[in-house]
């Protein structure tokens, strides 16, 4: 089954972190920094995320560029292309 990369970016995670939770997430940070882990918060300034070795991990949104996870749902959305 395919999968594809969900981006979401900084101002969409406070009304996205229930389904977020759920999901194994790559913060892409500003600098170009990956963190891998899971989603523990998020709040109008910063993110929580736990890495794979346990350490927690504050970001400021100000300095997170996106979050990237693999949807293996199986469903896949109509395209934005009116040709395909």
């Amino acid at each position: 089954m395919s999968k594809r990369l969900i981006r979401v970016q900084p101002d969409e995670i406070k009304n996205n972190q229930l389904s977020l939770k759920k999901q194994a997430v790559n913060a892409v940070l500003s600098n170009g920094n990956t963190i891998f882990g899971r989603l523990i918060n998020a709040d109008s300034t910063h993110i929580s995320l736990k890495d794979t070795r346990d350490h927690l991990h504050q970001i400021p949104l100000s300095e997170l560029y996106e979050l990237v996870y693999d949807d293996n749902t199986g469903s896949v959305p109509q395209s934005r292309h009116l040709s395909i």
